[in-house]
């Protein structure tokens, strides 16, 4: 994907900042709303979605003009938002109302409302787009939804505060972090049900499939990540990075991870081959740090720090920060636009 610009979303500020990824520069900012929660691109729509709990909408914010183009109610405390495959469609978590809202990508339109549990929740497609499966973390269990009839088919249990979540790229198993326990719960797509419970390391929290899909990369709460192979569905290898390791991003087509720390002000690099940490890379002490992307160069790395409402530059290669960017209070998340 050819990176144009890279946005930022504002929590506190209620606003989207935007950087030039090339000037390496703030190229200004737009007020979205109150309590902005998440933010997702609709790819050939020239628009991104951002979700408000403050009240219950979603934004559509063109991208060229920089205005407001449509709100559209959506539920409570909506939270995650998503691309389905298709690309025809934009899909709301409101944790607050305990349900997930489909939106047109074209108008931001609603279509349906789908119920699931109660609790926070994320959503994993399969790459077919025929399937929709999310997190209900207070509840336990996973929602299986059918995604061209907008219906829920099937409740699943699963452990204990299920968070993370990704379908394997053979579009046959989900992948369920327990984030209240040692287990990543394996669901079988066809079947809708528990296949495997496989026991690692505590508190599994983010997962993300390794760019080659032979791996799924995941950030325990306990201090450590691990690597699940995916063709025998078992851990081959864990790792110590810092106190709270968090979001996951890779370069060098997967060689070298890069994992931020919710509470350190570090960011660790992991060499997959000899599957140990490399490298801390300090950043701004920001109290809790979030989202990270790379720019258009693939080598330059951009780090939310949350607290300190700036953005850390890093050079990927040299491993060392190069630039500070000032965007709002309270930056989380930060995606990429083709």
């Amino acid at each position: 994907m050819a990176v144009s610009t890279i946005l930022v979303l504002n929590t506190g500020a209620g606003s989207v900042s935007f950087i030039d990824p090339t000037g390496i520069s703030v190229d200004g900012a737009v007020e979205i709303g109150e309590d902005p929660r998440d933010l997702v691109e609709a790819a050939g729509y020239g628009s991104v979605f951002v979700s408000l709990a403050g009240d219950g909408t979603v934004a559509v914010l063109d991208i060229a003009s920089r205005r407001i183009v449509a709100r559209t109610n959506t539920g409570t405390g909506p939270g995650h938002i998503y691309r389905h495959p298709s690309g025809q469609e934009i899909w709301v978590a409101n944790d607050g109302s305990g349900d997930l809202a489909a939106l047109a990508a074209a108008t931001g339109e609603m279509l349906a409302t789908v119920p699931a549990g109660a609790g926070h929740h994320k959503i994993a497609f399969s790459s077919d787009g025929r399937w929709a499966f999310a997190t209900n973390i207070a509840d336990a269990t996973v929602t299986a939804i059918d995604a061209a009839t907008h219906e829920a088919v099937a409740t699943i249990p699963v452990v204990r505060a299920p968070h993370g979540i990704v379908v394997t790229p053979d579009d046959k198993h989900v992948l369920v972090c327990n984030n209240g326990a040692d287990v990543v719960s394996v669901i079988s797509v066809d079947g809708r049900e528990i296949v495997k419970e496989i026991r690692g390391p505590e508190r599994p929290n983010y997962i993300r499939l390794a760019p080659d899909t032979s791996s799924a990369w995941i950030a325990h709460k306990s201090g450590t990540i691990s690597r699940l192979d995916l063709d025998t569905l078992e851990f081959d290898g864990s790792v110590s990075a810092g106190q709270v390791p968090e979001r996951i991003v890779f370069a060098d087509h997967g060689r070298r991870v890069f994992v931020n720390d919710i509470q350190a002000a570090i960011i660790s690099v992991i060499d997959a081959d000899q599957f140990q940490v490399v490298a801390e890379i300090s950043v701004e002490e920001s109290g809790w740090h979030q989202g990270m992307v790379f720019g258009p160069d693939g080598a330059t790395l951009f780090a939310v720090n949350h607290g300190a409402g700036t953005i850390s530059v890093l050079d990927a290669g040299q491993q060392r920060v190069v630039d500070r960017l000032v965007v709002g209070e309270g930056p989380s998340n930060i995606i990429a636009l083709g």
